[in-house]
């Protein structure tokens, strides 16, 4: 059974113990179409908080990818069959992460 360390993924509301500990200000550069992009689904909770989302989905990806090069390093590729299984397991928690949004979105339009 695969399991990994969940420290590796950050903590479980999403947010990555090391960057949720400290805050600091950063100056980037983007393309201005991305940083409206950006700015339009930021919405209220602003484009900094937004960008900060994004980037811990993306370091937590990267986390997982290296966690998993390291698996098959020391136990080998991944079989067809543990590959569907992990496929499935995927599908449901993405059906169920958009029936929480669905239901979220309902609450905030008032509607749930």
């Amino acid at each position: 059974m695969l399991t990994m360390n969940p420290s590796l993924l950050g903590s479980i509301d999403g947010r990555i113990e090391s960057m949720a500990e400290k805050m600091g200000k950063y100056s980037i550069t983007m393309p201005k179409d991305v940083a409206e992009a950006a700015r339009q689904y930021a919405g209220s909770s602003g484009l900094s908080a937004f960008i900060a989302s994004t980037m811990e989905e993306k370091i937590q990806g990267l986390r997982l990818d290296e966690f998993l090069n390291e698996y098959e390093a020391e136990h080998g590729e991944f079989t067809d069959e543990e590959l569907a299984a992990a496929d499935r397991e995927i599908d449901q928690a993405y059906e169920a992460m958009l029936s929480r949004r669905a239901q979220r979105a309902a609450e905030i339009r008032g509607e749930g």
